[in-house]
């Protein structure tokens, strides 16, 4: 559930509203390839947590559990360690271009804090949603062309490693 909520972007406007008035959301796209998948959402806004001066969030998708959120001076990365059927924890590191000036320090403590809120709003959706996935009201849907490219892309990349695994014995 973790990943599928990380790739994709609907999710956005509703569920972290804050993180949606730093991009230009009718210009978010996602591009898949082989073995990973990236969003790029172009940053806007003056007081934009990220960066003044624009430029684009790139998240990046490396299949299977490795995240990479790259914005101008910053990487971040998730490493997913499924531990349930139903559950999993998620690694965070943050690495940064400039860590010694107190104008960086300062950049970085909001980076870190307005990360760990989206988190949490991540968390708490995903927890809702696998809760609905278990119950007995759930059936399969379909997939959104505009906003699941990645995790239709993520999927049958799992379901290819499982029939892998499979003919393997």
């Amino acid at each position: 559930m973790y990943v599928d909520n990380y790739l994709e972007g609907y999710h956005v406007p509703y569920v972290h509203p804050e993180l949606f008035t730093l991009y230009d959301y009718a210009g978010y796209v996602t591009e898949v390839r082989d073995w990973y998948s990236v969003q790029v959402g172009p940053l806007t806004g003056d007081r934009n947590v990220y960066t003044a001066g624009g430029g684009n969030a790139l998240y990046y998708q490396v299949f299977p559990n490795l995240m990479l959120n790259v914005v101008p001076g910053r990487l971040q990365s998730n490493v997913v360690i499924p531990v349930a059927a139903d559950r999993c924890r998620v690694i965070f590191r943050y690495y940064y271009d400039d860590v010694e000036t107190p104008a960086a320090r300062g950049r970085i403590e909001a980076d870190i804090a307005f990360s760990d809120k989206v988190q949490h709003e991540d968390a708490e959706i995903c927890e809702r949603v696998q809760r609905g996935l278990g119950s007995r009201a759930y059936d399969k849907g379909r997939f959104s062309v505009r906003f699941e490219e990645g995790v239709y892309h993520f999927q049958n990349l799992v379901k290819q490693a499982y029939r892998q695994r499979l003919r393997r014995g």
